[in-house]
């Protein structure tokens, strides 16, 4: 078969192109390169280091190049060309050797044993290698895989222990890696345990809006509150009762009034655990209370609720004690907060309306 450039070939075919000139023949009859196998090269190295040269050819028919690092490039027989790979993860193509024919390049590269060439043997002409330098990142590899190459992306969580970031610096872009410090958990006051007694002479009386039995249901962090025997007509019946015409009887003979009605003793308890309670240990639920807890006051069937319950603002509360100073060295500065407004507590208010006391 013949060339596509028979003139080129025919200028090549009394020196050892593509192989450099100078270069020897090896001492072993088996291993030499016979004249015309290769008519032409084109290697493009990444970061070359030292001479480029044929190092080895293996049993398979597998070509190998080298430099003064070691093999950098390997490749096998595909009809009159050996198309050569680096040996990198990236396996990018980096070169071409060009044999005179397919049964040429055939019978030369699966003689069925290895053979190996140093760099005096088959060193490549210069003219045939051209270094690709490339100053900078070039792959990127995480965890121990593969690299990557190509349009590579981040992205940021917010409990990730990296935080990653790109910019501009100069005329090139920029990636940053910044490793997070995981700040100590920071201890902070907060209510757990919420406790509704009722305890003592008193018509209040509490209960849980929660089925243990139903544990997924509604109503563990709500408690009721209603009046024992007190409903809301009792209330607005007796209300202002004063102010109505009443009849007396002015005999004598009056029968005893009854005495008055004591109200009984209760204890109650009602307790809610706020945070969540894996096990029931503590005797909340596994998804806690939600960081919440509701008193109501609501009507049943058959029963009004009297009870009202209000939330109470906190009041500003005006300073008449002065502004208050602090002496840092020469100079003087006001004290922390010292023109912020100082606000009461909220209250929660818990009243039956119309209700003015006396006996029940």
């Amino acid at each position: 078969m013949e060339g596509i450039f028979s003139e080129f070939e025919n200028e090549n075919a009394i020196r050892s192109y593509p192989f450099a000139t100078g270069c020897v023949q090896t001492e072993i009859a088996e291993y030499e390169i016979p004249p015309g196998v290769f008519v032409d090269a084109s290697l493009y190295p990444v970061n070359p280091s030292g001479v480029l040269y044929l190092s080895s050819i293996s049993e398979s028919g597998v070509f190998s190049i080298s430099d003064s690092s070691g093999v950098v490039m390997t490749g096998s027989a595909s009809g009159r060309a050996v198309e050569m790979c680096d040996t990198s993860a990236l396996k990018r193509h980096v070169g071409t050797l060009v044999a005179s024919s397919c049964e040429t390049l055939s019978e030369f590269a699966f003689r069925g044993y290895e053979r190996s060439y140093s760099q005096e043997n088959t060193a490549f002409a210069s003219s045939c290698v051209f270094p690709v330098v490339i100053d900078g990142v070039v792959s990127l590899s995480v965890g121990g895989n593969d690299p990557a190459v190509g349009s590579i992306s981040f992205l940021n969580k917010m409990d990730d222990d990296v935080r990653v970031s790109s910019g501009i610096s100069g005329s090139r872009k920029t990636i940053r890696f910044d490793i997070l410090p995981a700040p100590p958990a920071r201890k902070v006051e907060q209510i757990r345990r919420v406790i509704c007694v009722v305890d003592g002479e008193t018509p209040f009386r509490i209960q849980k809006l929660f089925n243990p039995e139903d544990p997924d249901s509604y109503g563990y962090n709500t408690v009721i509150l209603k009046l024992d025997g007190i409903c809301r007509e009792d209330v607005c019946s007796s209300a202002h009762r004063e102010d109505s015409l009443e009849m007396f009887d002015t005999c004598e003979c009056r029968p005893a009034l009854p005495d008055e009605k004591q109200i009984q003793e209760a204890y109650q308890l009602e307790e809610v655990f706020i945070p969540p309670d894996e096990d029931g240990s503590e005797g909340g639920v596994k998804k806690g209370a939600e960081n919440a807890f509701f008193l109501v006051v609501p009507n049943e069937l058959g029963y009004g609720n009297p009870i009202s319950i209000t939330l109470e603002d906190g009041e500003v509360l005006p300073d008449t004690g002065g502004i208050e100073i602090v002496s840092n060295g020469r100079s003087v500065e006001l004290a922390e907060e010292e023109l912020s407004d100082r606000v009461t507590s909220k209250a929660v208010v818990i009243q039956v309306p119309g209700l003015g006391g006396g006996s029940v």
